[in-house]
């Protein structure tokens, strides 16, 4: 049996899955009242988090009884928000021995630093690697303050009035009754010495970083009252980029003087935190004998971050490595940074709300809804806000008064992994695109995604992006993900069966007439009609399958094609049945944008495309330009009679045209299935965890998928598409 005595443990969610191993060893948890005087047996665990006053009896009961004591802390790396707000922490730190930063008593972190013998190549690789994504992202413990700007450090600067050749000291300031500065030897008086040495070094400007909970008024500040010739920054700032503004940093017992160590800064210490009294730092605290060992900073944050430390993904419930946190915290706060503005969400239903609220989220912004597009732009003109609108329904009227009036303009749209069922059916997204260039299917302007990918192969996490990528392929390919994941039809794939053994065989997958992707990348082709038309000249002795979109088959949307092409151009139509059905029977895909092309690039097939899908003209796909106006067909008779199109390289930009030949060309630059996947499904998307009502990674939703596990649509929502489904069958909307 676990003894456990806090009843702030019991909050802690997958509680049983970061003790694991303990409760392999010593049976279930019992959680015991402070009143309680609980029996013992041989073979039972005692568990108390940190030095509490809960932590005092449970140790006592553990000595008592000679049992052994495990303490529980956050990790280092634990949440987006603070603890008091309701966040659940990614990773614990599990001691045996003590607790890392009670400098009084022996830790199993002074053991491990004591004694390298754990100490192995794969690890310091994992900690050099971590490290180095700890800056490229700016993580700390948490993770919802800011990054310090080039602009903010202008305004330290000036604020600091710090001239060319002064050194520029970082004072950091703590809470007064922290655990930490008791258990770490500091007391007041190291926090006045600490300053007054900073103030005494030559040639130096002193900046004091308080704590949040001071600006705020919940706590006092260890400083008491600052000389008025100071310079105090009250504003909180993510550590890693705000510690690169300084030359040096002085600090008593915070966690922030280790982030700084990684940083490669001189730090001073002026009482015994976990990583001082191994020779890394400048100690003028009481450093214990004991502290013997000479490790590297990588060993400290090894020790502390990977040994320590443990980690679980909340999505899955499952442990996890430090460099899958670090994949889930940098989602976490990548969403929350781009989130960082004042939002007015314009022309969204009422259904979409929820959604818009979940992926538009920040801590640091706002979001407002009005429902009429033009009023919604004057607002956020008035207001200094960016405008939200569904991509759409930004037309070329709404982009011209947005630019007119200086509104930032963010598109939103479904992402490429977005539901276990059909969007129209008003399943919850999983994932969306917000996009302040463009927007992905627009080839006539540049987006956010083609950026991403033009710069793909300099992205400075490259390495681990790649990694992600290959595994995302592979449980995508092996699990027959998609966007939508609709259920197999027996019927289709009986029929795919009995496909000609002898001829090859075309996919073309429909999409829908007056589809936005379908206006902005079709180009001279604007319906499935003229698509199927193309295709059987192109290949006339190929056994073409057509799949009708879900919406067009539902009757939902347009996209209907007549009787004589389905005669003349198609062998068999289907009308159900998801993709993954299809790809052991087809040798090609045929597409004009639709997303299929890019999924069928996932599965190994050739693709050809005849529009201007975001995933064409990276040297991955066929690409087929065709020729002419899109007011009239370009292969007919009277267009002498034959096909005529070109082969086009290159992702194309700004002027929005239909006609490809008048696209303006770049250069062509050639991409790996693996360097386009990594910008299309892990870097451009933004994810959504319904359950822990937090950004997430692709991998999590692709595990949600598989297990099924989709928002029920709410009953407000099915009514709302009962009543748009009527007013479509009406042709009232």
């Amino acid at each position: 049996m676990i003894h456990v005595f806090s009843s702030g443990i019991t909050k802690i969610q997958n509680l049983e899955v970061f003790l694991e191993d303990e409760i392999r060893k010593h049976g279930e948890l019992k959680f015991h009242s402070v009143w309680e005087n609980p029996k013992a047996s041989a073979g039972d665990l005692v568990i108390g988090w940190g030095h509490k006053k809960t932590a005092d009896k449970a140790r006592a009961f553990a000595k008592k009884h000679s049992l052994p004591y495990l303490a529980l802390e956050d990790g280092f790396l634990r949440s987006l928000r603070l603890g008091v707000e309701g966040d659940q922490p990614l990773s614990l730190s599990v001691d045996r021995t003590g607790v890392y930063y009670d400098a009084c008593e022996p830790s199993d972190l002074e053991d491990m630093l004591n004694n390298t013998g754990w100490w192995t190549w794969d690890i310091q690789n994992e900690a050099r690697a971590a490290i180095e994504r700890f800056r490229i992202y700016d993580l700390s413990k948490y993770n919802n303050a800011p990054s310090f700007t080039a602009e903010d450090k202008v305004k330290l600067y000036n604020k600091a009035s710090v001239k060319p050749g002064q050194k520029l000291i970082l004072v950091v300031d703590q809470t007064e009754g922290d655990a930490s500065i008791v258990l770490g030897k500091a007391s007041e008086e190291s926090f006045q010495a600490m300053l007054a040495a900073a103030l005494a070094e030559p040639n130096a400007v002193v900046v004091v970083k308080t704590h949040p909970d001071v600006v705020s008024g919940k706590k006092r500040s260890c400083f008491g009252t600052l000389p008025p010739d100071v310079c105090v920054i009250s504003e909180s700032y993510a550590s890693p980029s705000f510690i690169k503004a300084f030359d040096e940093v002085y600090v008593a017992t915070s966690q922030m003087g280790f982030e700084a160590l990684l940083m490669g800064k001189v730090v001073h210490t002026f009482g015994v935190p976990f990583y001082a009294g191994w020779g890394l730092t400048v100690d003028h605290g009481d450093v214990p004998a004991r502290r013997r060992g000479r490790p590297s900073r990588e060993q400290i944050f090894a020790a502390a971050y990977i040994k320590l430390c443990r980690y679980v993904n909340p999505v899955t419930k499952t442990r996890i490595s430090l460099t899958e946190a670090i994949d889930i915290m940098a989602a976490r706060r990548l969403a929350n940074e781009e989130n960082r503005r004042n939002y007015i969400a314009v022309g969204f239903r009422r259904w979409k709300w929820p959604h818009v609220k979940a992926f538009a989220s920040s801590t640091g912004g706002t979001l407002e809804f009005v429902s009429n597009v033009e009023s919604g732009i004057q607002k956020a003109a008035q207001e200094g806000k960016a405008v939200l609108i569904w991509a759409g329904k930004a037309t070329d009227d709404v982009v011209e008064q947005c630019e007119r009036l200086s509104v930032p303009l963010i598109r939103m749209e479904d992402g490429f992994l977005r539901s276990v069922g059909l969007g129209v059916e008003y399943h919850d997204p999983f994932s969306l695109v917000l996009d302040d260039t463009g927007i992905y299917y627009d080839p006539a302007r540049p987006s956010k995604l083609s950026k991403i990918l033009m710069n793909i192969k300099n992205h400075p996490d490259l390495p681990r992006l790649l990694d992600r990528s290959n595994r995302l392929i592979q449980m995508i390919v092996e699990n027959g993900l998609s966007k939508y994941n609709t259920p197999s039809d027996p019927k289709v794939v009986q029929k795919l069966h009995s496909l000609p053994r002898n001829r090859r065989i075309v996919l073309v997958p429909g999409q829908v007439d007056g589809d936005a992707s379908v206006k902005r990348g079709g180009g001279a082709i604007q319906s499935n009609e003229q698509l199927l038309k193309v295709v059987r000249q192109k290949c006339p002795n190929a056994f073409v399958v057509y799949k009708v979109h879900p919406d067009v088959a539902r009757g939902m949307k347009r996209g209907q094609i007549t009787k004589e092409t389905q005669k003349t151009c198609t062998d068999m139509i289907l009308s159900s049945g998801r993709l993954n059905d299809y790809w052991p029977y087809v040798d090609e895909v045929h597409t004009l944008t639709s997303l299929s092309g890019f999924e069928a690039l996932l599965q190994g097939k050739h693709v050809v495309t005849y529009g201007k899908p975001f995933y064409a003209e990276w040297g991955l796909t066929e690409d087929i330009m065709i020729k002419g106006s899109s007011s009239k067909v370009p292969f007919n008779k009277e267009e002498n009679g034959h096909l005529s199109c070109v082969t086009g390289r290159g992702p194309c930009e700004p002027k929005l045209k239909r006609d490809f030949e008048e696209f303006p060309k770049q250069e062509y630059m050639a991409l790996t299935l693996k360097e386009l996947v990594a910008g299309v499904m892990i870097l451009y998307p933004k994810y959504w965890d319904w359950q822990t009502r937090h950004a997430c990674c692709p991998e999590d939703v692709c595990h949600r998928i598989l297990n099924r596990q989709q928002p029920e649509v709410r009953y407000w929502v099915r009514c709302c598409r009962t009543v748009e489904w009527i007013l479509i069958r009406l042709n009232l909307l």
